[in-house]
């Protein structure tokens, strides 16, 4: 089975020409992201259905404390859909 490219949120929104906070607030507009802490800036549960992103667990140090945090990555499918709403979204715009 072929492993599936996965991008950051920062990947994704240098590809896409966009700002990272922009790309953020676009996702959560639209219900892919969570709004809401602790689970702030997380996939929902439509998006990784949808295979539009995945949540990876992962952790870092503070001191001697391992905090534990869920990392964002953007599927290739998922890099589509945004491109055509941001498409959708210039044109309603422009119009």
């Amino acid at each position: 089975m072929k492993k599936e490219k996965l991008f950051t949120i920062t990947q994704a929104a240098r590809a896409l020409e966009m700002g990272r906070n922009n790309l953020l607030k676009l996702l959560r507009n639209h219900d892919l992201l969570h709004s809401r802490e602790p689970l702030r800036n997380s996939p929902t549960k439509t998006a990784v259905k949808q295979g539009l992103m995945v949540a990876e667990n992962a952790e870092f140090n503070r001191g001697p404390v391992k905090v534990p945090y869920i990392n964002t990555k953007v599927t290739s499918k998922g890099m589509v859909w945004i491109r055509d709403l941001l498409e959708k979204e210039n044109l309603l715009k422009a119009s």
